[in-house]
C-alpha cells in the first residue's frame, strides 16, 4: 500500500460550508455593515428553514437552560450571541460534510454521540475554569476526532490495514494509525482546522488532544479536550473506532484542577445534555 499523505488526504474534503455556505457569508457581509443588526443577522438564517429549527431547539434546550422559551430566531441570537450561531453553522456543516461515509469501520450514530458528548464536556469544563469562549470550546470538542472521517472517506484502503493491525494487536487505534501512516487522526484533523482558518490555539487544542503537554499556544484548552475526550471514553458515550480508554495525561488533569467530587454531576449534565444535542444535530427533521 501506498502511504497517502495529509495534504493528499485533505485534497479531497471542500473547504466550503456545504450547503450552509450562502447563510454564514450573508452573515459576515451583514456584520461588516454599520446598519447590521440582530434582525438582520436573524433574518439571514431564517432563509434556510432547517438551520432556523436547528437553532430554536438548541436555545430551548437544556444546553443553555434559559428559562423561558424562546420562539424567535431574533430571541436565539440575542441570548446565545452571533458568534455562537456561527459556531451552530459550523458544527452543522461539519456533520452534513461527513453525512455519507460508509460505516464499515464504525457506525456515524456511534462516532457522532461519542464527539458530541466531548464537545459538551469541554464546553462545561470551559465554563468551570471560566475559560474565554466557552462555546468555543463546544466546537473544537466535537471535531477533535474529524481526522479519522478523512481517513475513513478518503483513504479506505488505508484504513483496512489499520483496523487490520488494531484487531490483531493490543495497541490503541491511534497507535495502529501511527504504525500504519507514520501520522494518526489528531494531525489530520489539525491540519483540517487549519484549513479551514481556525484560529492557532484552536487548532492545537485539537491537533494535540492525545498529547496535550505539546500544546505552547492553548494549554489550557487542549487540556480540556483532552480530560473530555479520555472521560467520555469512560463513559462509553458513542465511539469513533476506540476500543479501549486512552490513557489519561496526569499533567492535564492537574492543570485543570478538577474536583474530582464534582465528577457525578458533571457527568450527569453531559448525558442529560447530550440527549438534546442529538436532537438539534442529528435529526433530520
Amino acid at each position: 500500500m501506498i502511504v497517502p499523505s495529509i495534504d493528499l488526504l485533505l485534497g479531497g474534503i471542500p473547504r466550503s460550508l456545504g450547503s450552509y455556505a450562502p447563510v454564514i457569508n450573508e452573515i459576515e457581509s451583514a456584520l461588516e455593515s454599520p446598519q447590521c443588526s440582530l434582525v438582520t443577522v436573524g433574518e439571514a438564517i431564517e432563509k434556510d428553514p432547517d438551520l432556523t429549527a436547528r437553532l430554536l431547539r438548541l436555545a430551548n434546550s437544556s444546553f443553555y437552560g434559559f428559562s423561558s422559551r424562546l420562539s424567535t430566531v431574533t430571541e436565539a441570537v440575542s441570548l446565545i450571541g452571533i458568534q455562537q450561531v456561527q459556531d451552530l453553522i459550523v458544527a452543522s456543516s461539519s456533520i452534513e460534510r461527513f453525512s455519507g461515509i460508509s460505516e464499515e469501520f464504525v457506525s456515524m450514530e456511534s462516532f457522532w454521540r461519542h464527539s458530541l458528548a466531548c464537545g459538551i464536556a469541554a464546553r462545561l469544563l470551559a465554563l468551570e475554569k471560566r475559560l474565554p469562549k466557552p462555546d468555543k470550546l463546544f466546537v473544537v470538542g466535537l471535531l477533535h476526532d474529524v481526522g479519522r472521517l478523512v481517513l475513513f472517506s478518503q483513504s479506505p484502503e488505508g484504513t483496512q490495514e489499520i483496523f487490520k493491525l488494531y484487531h490483531s494487536e493490543k495497541l490503541l487505534l491511534r497507535e495502529a494509525e501511527q504504525q500504519v501512516l507514520g501520522y494518526d487522526h489528531q494531525q489530520i484533523a489539525g491540519a483540517l482546522l487549519t484549513q479551514w482558518k481556525y484560529p492557532v490555539g484552536l487548532v492545537q487544542a485539537v491537533a494535540y488532544h492525545h498529547s496535550p503537554a505539546s500544546s505552547d499556544l492553548a494549554p489550557m484548552e487542549t487540556a480540556v479536550v483532552h480530560i473530555s475526550d479520555h472521560l467520555v471514553n469512560a463513559m462509553q458515550l458513542g465511539s469513533s473506532g476506540e476500543r479501549f480508554i486512552p490513557p489519561l495525561n496526569a499533567k492535564a488533569w492537574t492543570r485543570l484542577g478538577i474536583n474530582p467530587n464534582s465528577l457525578g454531576t458533571l457527568m450527569n449534565t453531559i448525558e442529560e445534555q447530550l440527549d438534546a444535542i442529538q436532537e438539534v444535530f442529528l435529526s433530520r427533521h
